[in-house]
């Protein structure tokens, strides 16, 4: 998988392993933290199907942090007023290219993304419960 998919699952993934994952990096290797985790909006842009074009439909509230492990770079930005879980997300992006515990990373990952292929087969059992079956009408 991607490291660029990395963030997206890894929010699904258990917070307390999360959290512990990020802080045993912290002691295990360099971490510099090159932007403290802040929350701020972004503009959320939406595609015009009518005109072809592009406008922007509002503002979403992110939290967001950059980090360095070993001198390599790691970003994360998450939904809503997630500080502390952008900063250990951060972490752990910088930490998986830099080779620390990229295992214990991966196996987190896995995690999140079973979880998520979990969600979207409840969601379409919900979803197809309330069919409508027009020969029956």
């Amino acid at each position: 998988m991607k490291r660029e998919n990395h963030n997206f699952y890894l929010q699904l993934a258990e917070q307390d392993e999360l959290n512990a994952l990020s802080q045993q990096i912290q002691r295990l290797a360099n971490v510099q933290i090159i932007q403290q985790p802040t929350a701020q909006t972004l503009m959320l842009p939406v595609d015009d199907p009518v005109n072809q074009g592009t406008f922007y439909g509002g503002e979403v509230l992110v939290s967001s942090a950059i980090v360095q492990v070993n001198d390599v770079d790691g970003w994360a930005m998450v939904m809503d007023d997630g500080q502390a879980l952008a900063l250990s997300l951060a972490i752990l992006d910088a930490a998986y290219a830099a080779g620390v515990e990229q295992e214990a990373i991966a196996k987190l990952v896995q995690q999140g993304r079973k979880r998520h292929e979990e969600n979207l087969r409840n969601t379409q059992t919900e979803v197809t419960a309330t069919k409508v079956s027009f020969d029956l009408m």
